[in-house]
Parts: C-alpha cells; sequence; structure tokens
C-alpha cells in the first residue's frame, strides 16, 4: 500500500514511542503530537495540548491517518474529575478534527476497564470467554472516559464516514524477559490464588503492531478489537483457579484450554491479520520444560521445588 503520513498523539510514552518506531520501519512518516520529548528521539515532535482543538487540527490537516494514546494513562494518577475531565476533553478534540478532516483512518487507544472487571474497583464479568460486545460497565472515571470516547468514536464515523478502529488493551508491557531470573519465575509460579485482571497482558511490540496492521488495512465504519498475549500470567490453570476463587462468578467452558486468555481475538485476525507473539509461558516452558508448578508424585533428588505441585 502507499505509504502513510500518521500523527501519533502521546508518541513520547511508553507505547507510543513503540508505534512511532514500528511505523517508521514500515516506511511511513510520523510525526509526534505530545508536550514532552521521547528519551530517544526518532520522529518530529509537535508541542500540542491535546485539550485544545485549534492546536490539534492545523498537525492534523498536514496528515493522512491518526494513532490516539495522548491521555491520563489510567485511574488513581490524578483526581478522578481531571481524568474524566481531560481525557473526553482530549479525545473529542482529536476524533471531531479527524472527522472533519476526513482522514483515511483513526486509531483511538481504549482499555478493558471499560468492563468493569479490569482496573478498579471491579465487578464481575458477565460472560467468559469475553468477546467485544461484552456489555461495559466501567467502575472507574477512567473507564468511563474511555466509553464516552468509543461512542464518540462511533458517531463521527457513522456521521461523518470515518474509518475507526477503537483497540481495548489489558495491562502493556515494555520490557522482554529473554532470560528471567529466578524472581520472574517465583513471581509467575506464586500466580495461583483469586485472579486479577483474568492474568492478561500484551507486550507493547505486539501493540504497535496491532497499530501498523490496522492503518495498512483500513475498513468502513467503526469497530473495537482485543490485543493480548495468547496465554495468561498464571501458575496454575485458570479454570481451576476461577473455580476454586470466584465459584460465584460466570465459569469457563469445560473445554476451555488451561492458560487461554479469555480475551477473544478473532477479530483483529480476521480483519487485519494480527496475533500476538510475545508469550512468557513460552519462555518459562523452554526454560524448564513444562507448565508452571507441573505436578509431579515424587520429586527427584535435587530437583527444584518448581516441580512440587501448585502454590495453593
Amino acid at each position: 500500500m502507499d505509504k502513510l503520513r500518521v500523527a501519533v498523539t502521546g508518541g513520547s510514552g511508553r507505547i507510543g514511542r513503540a508505534v512511532v518506531k514500528q511505523l517508521l520501519a514500515q516506511g511511513h512518516q510520523v510525526v509526534n503530537l505530545d508536550r514532552q520529548q521521547a528519551p530517544e528521539p526518532l520522529a518530529r515532535m509537535v508541542y500540542v495540548d491535546l485539550t485544545k482543538r485549534e492546536q490539534v487540527q492545523p498537525v492534523l490537516e498536514q496528515v493522512d491517518a491518526v494513532c490516539h494514546l495522548g491521555e491520563i494513562p489510567g485511574p488513581g494518577r490524578q483526581a478522578p474529575d481531571h481524568v474524566y475531565a481531560h481525557n473526553t476533553q482530549t479525545g473529542a478534540a482529536v476524533l471531531q478534527s479527524a472527522a472533519d478532516l476526513k482522514l483515511k483512518r483513526v486509531i483511538y487507544t481504549s482499555s478493558c476497564q471499560v468492563y468493569g472487571y479490569f482496573g478498579g474497583p471491579v465487578v464481575p464479568p458477565v460472560r467468559v470467554p469475553m468477546d467485544e460486545t461484552h456489555p461495559l460497565l466501567p467502575q472507574n472515571t477512567y473507564g468511563l472516559a474511555k466509553v464516552a470516547n468509543e461512542g464518540y468514536a462511533r458517531i463521527v464515523a457513522e456521521q461523518n464516514g470515518l474509518s475507526v478502529a477503537i483497540f481495548r488493551f489489558p495491562a502493556v508491557w515494555d520490557w522482554l524477559p529473554e532470560q528471567p531470573d529466578d524472581h520472574h519465575w517465583n513471581w509467575l509460579e506464586r500466580a495461583t490464588g483469586p485472579v486479577d485482571e483474568f492474568g492478561c497482558y500484551l507486550h507493547s511490540d505486539d501493540a504497535a503492531r496491532a497499530y501498523v496492521l490496522a492503518l495498512e488495512n483500513p475498513r468502513p465504519g467503526c469497530e473495537a478489537y482485543h490485543f493480548t498475549a495468547k496465554e495468561v500470567v498464571s501458575g496454575a490453570p485458570l479454570p481451576e483457579r476461577w473455580k476454586k476463587h470466584h465459584p460465584d462468578y460466570p465459569q469457563f467452558p469445560a473445554d476451555w484450554p488451561p492458560f487461554k486468555s479469555p480475551l477473544l481475538l478473532d477479530k483483529a485476525k480476521a480483519h487485519f491479520g494480527w496475533e500476538p507473539r510475545f508469550n512468557l509461558l513460552d519462555l518459562y516452558r523452554k526454560r524448564f520444560g513444562h507448565d508452571p508448578n507441573f505436578p509431579v508424585a515424587e520429586p527427584k533428588p535435587g530437583e527444584s521445588k518448581r516441580r512440587r505441585g501448585y502454590w495453593y
């Protein structure tokens, strides 16, 4: 396809830097809209207050597409009312400018906190596994702002013919433990109690690749997508932990694979060919040759306690 001119709001942040890097690697032109320079600048930066449309629109007039990541990145970082007001004002300025300029593609960075089970406080999921049609039940003003901006994105897509992809992310990691030490593995193996956020995560490189693929494969209308590693971070099969510690929650199907992520990824694969590459459990198996806490009847002399059963 033709190379794109892409604006990345929040391009100096953790995920934004990975997005900028991968877009440039694919030959696209990138401008970073932020209020601080990246530690290792890769693209031209324009200082912009994203809540002010008069600053946002002149930059978007020079591009074909925008990836919007430039919001307060979670609850609890600032006062709840400020998080909500800032993030919705920012989303509205970027989305409306993109619509009025009829950009070719818009990607809005949302969060799995829209479901209410991620972040805090939490409510039980309505069903597991979970696709993108799961009810939105935000429990904090960060998640509520994401729901509001998703709604705004749908309106501008429907009323202006805008092509919008909404990305719902779990926790995003930017570290790659090729040779993790015992601290990493002990932490993983002890993850056998109550389940927090399904144990879902996403590596920042996989997240960045999703932006590139979605930009290069635009679709009409507005669609929401899940992105997560193929397996969860867990020291025991997820359905077993779920049944033991959350018996009142909706339960997994009897044939659900032990560590498979409950966030379904079918739509992202079908629409633009995205699949996750990084998976922490693959590194564990490569090192130890089995799943975490793989039960063994009698450990051999000198064998690591990692083979002696679950850490319940």
